[in-house]
């Protein structure tokens, strides 16, 4: 695994990148969960009891084990129902379907770029709010790794792929769709520079998609607190790479790669970044993507504090404002995989 080098200076620190984070909770063991339509794949058969909320209540709409059917989807999306329910004990019966269905949906070439592109964001969106939602174990990297692969395998069609997920992509400032939608940005972008064999670009993916889970150790208090934040409080936060790293201690398949990014996606190429203000040549090319597209994804993503800037204005700012902190090759190249 390659080695940091040991820390150096004081780096600075955007709020807008760390401000953003709420806590994730597992479901309870009452009460339902919404799940989209789209992601449930017409034909198949569906382990779990589907249900429709209609003032506060929850009806049962189809039962478990009978196939969902094309005129049954089409009913509900003309309806304006783009989402049913499900209690809160089946959730995992939904996480495994979406796995064992995903692959499938997205060899279907019948299914148009637009209709393929909402089913992988929405199903892998799910599957990373497993992720986030549990303390990390080898099951959760496991499954981080076959979000990555079929993230692969959609975007190896083009960088019109990479454009049909940017549509899917929710300004939800919740930690799972910041890794997510990081995620995707980054396997583009590396794929775009062919920066990585197989199964580097895999685990790189992995990397970016567990980056945060150090926030998950973080006061919930203080990721909200109104108003400036004490050093000791910078501090704090400023721990959660060095947290995520150790919460991977023990776990097996976790790539060399992933904790590499893990631990070093808030690095910058000026030595601004943390945790170890690294500077120019020691930053491998793993962590000079994670940045950028890190970067990238916050600036576009709207919150509490400030409205989301647009894909052109982001881009502007990066390469205005904080051009010292980037590779300027990869930032050009991020700039044309984006373009129309």
């Amino acid at each position: 695994m390659p080695q940091f080098v040991a820390g150096k200076g004081d780096p600075r620190m955007s709020i807008a990148s760390q401000r953003q984070f709420p806590t994730a909770t597992s479901d309870g063991p009452a009460g339902h969960r919404p799940i989209r339509v789209r992601t449930l794949r017409v034909d198949s058969i569906l382990p779990f009891v589907l249900h429709t909320k209609i003032d506060g209540e929850y009806l049962v709409y189809r039962r478990e084990n009978l196939a969902f059917t094309i005129t049954q989807r089409q009913a509900l999306l003309e309806n304006g129902l783009e989402y049913l329910h499900i209690s809160s004990d089946q959730v995992p019966k939904y996480w495994e379907y979406l796995t064992e269905n995903i692959q499938q949906v997205l060899a279907d070439s019948a299914l148009p770029l637009t209709d393929r592109s909402a089913v992988l964001y929405q199903s892998t969106e799910e599957l990373s709010r497993r992720i986030v939602a549990s303390p990390i174990e080898a099951e959760n990297v496991q499954l981080a790794q076959n979000v990555v692969a079929e993230s692969i395998r959609f975007q190896n069609g083009g960088k019109q792929t990479l454009h049909a997920l940017m549509n899917q992509m929710a300004e939800d400032p919740s930690l799972h769709t910041h890794c997510l939608n990081v995620c995707q940005y980054g396997l583009g972008l590396a794929q775009q520079l062919h920066a990585f064999s197989g199964e580097e670009l895999e685990g790189f993916g992995v990397g970016l998609l567990l980056m945060d889970i150090g926030m998950l150790q973080v006061p919930q208090t203080l990721l909200f607190k109104e108003g400036p934040l004490s050093f000791d409080e910078w501090s704090l936060i400023k721990r959660h790479p060095a947290l995520g790293l150790e919460s991977l201690d023990g776990i097996d398949g976790v790539p060399d790669s992933a904790r590499v990014v893990i631990f070093g996606h808030h690095e910058r190429l000026d030595g601004s970044g943390y945790p170890q203000g690294l500077q120019g040549a020691e930053l491998p090319m793993t962590v000079r993507i994670a940045g950028i597209v890190e970067a990238f994804n916050t600036l576009t993503t709207g919150r509490s504090s400030r409205e989301a800037l647009s894909s052109y204005d982001a881009l502007r700012h990066m390469q205005t404002e904080m051009r010292e902190e980037f590779d300027p090759r990869i930032l050009e190249a991020f700039i044309s995989l984006l373009g129309k």
